[in-house]
């Protein structure tokens, strides 16, 4: 699962953005917790936009937000199936770009927080949104089973995307058998991730993650 990551603009998040087609000035957001808004960016007749987004998703033919449910992470194995989920991934597919997620590891006497990050540019997720009463946007990250490099850290990862995988989950006339291959339990790019001190447990601390001093960084590939 993903549930807290960050958007920092820079060179390389423009740069991405540019190759995405899309204009956009995101925000500088730290630590995004489920429920707060964040950028997504979605395809509507053949033009990508950018938008804020409520991050948990509020289906259109819902009675409208709540949070009885955790929708802001979308199983990738069930989309197609999840009645809250099946109508936007057939027709309102977005992704995320994000600088950063954090995912808690398990060890002996509780957890630790760990920061995953990509060392050179951001990351993109793969993800859903819809329209609740033609007022509130709102969006879900795809996950799917973790690559084997993330395993020790966590079972579930967000479907990352490169730039091509990104411009295919985003084409509306994207075959849907088409887009499983995506969900593979395996990263498009390398990452690197590092301990973090646990001050980011509290999603009101809307600071960057300071890496734990003497931590070693650690490939995933």
């Amino acid at each position: 699962m993903c549930g807290r990551y960050s958007v920092v603009p820079s060179p390389g998040m423009s740069a991405l953005l540019d190759e995405l087609e899309v204009s956009a000035s995101n925000p500088e957001q730290y630590n995004i917790a489920p429920t707060e808004p964040v950028p997504i960016i979605y395809e509507q007749d053949g033009q990508r936009e950018c938008h804020l987004a409520r991050w948990w998703l509020t289906p259109c033919w819902s009675s409208g937000p709540s949070t009885k449910y955790a929708m802001f992470n979308a199983r990738s194995e069930t989309i197609n199936t999840s009645r809250a989920y099946k109508g936007s991934f057939r027709h309102k597919r977005c992704v995320m770009p994000a600088t950063s997620f954090i995912e808690w590891q398990k060890l002996d006497g509780g957890k630790r927080p760990i920061e995953i990050y990509r060392a050179d540019k951001p990351m993109l997720f793969a993800g859903l949104w819809d329209c609740w009463n033609e007022e509130l946007i709102s969006c879900s990250i795809v996950t799917t089973t973790a690559a084997k490099s993330v395993e020790p850290i966590h079972s579930r990862m967000p479907v990352l995307l490169d730039a091509a995988g990104a411009k295919q989950w985003l084409d509306t006339a994207t075959e849907l058998n088409d887009l499983y291959p995506l969900f593979a339990d395996k990263l498009p790019y390398e990452l690197r991730a590092r301990p973090v001190q646990q001050g980011i447990n509290n999603s009101r601390n809307k600071t960057a993650a300071i890496p734990i001093e003497g931590s070693q960084v650690m490939l995933l590939g």
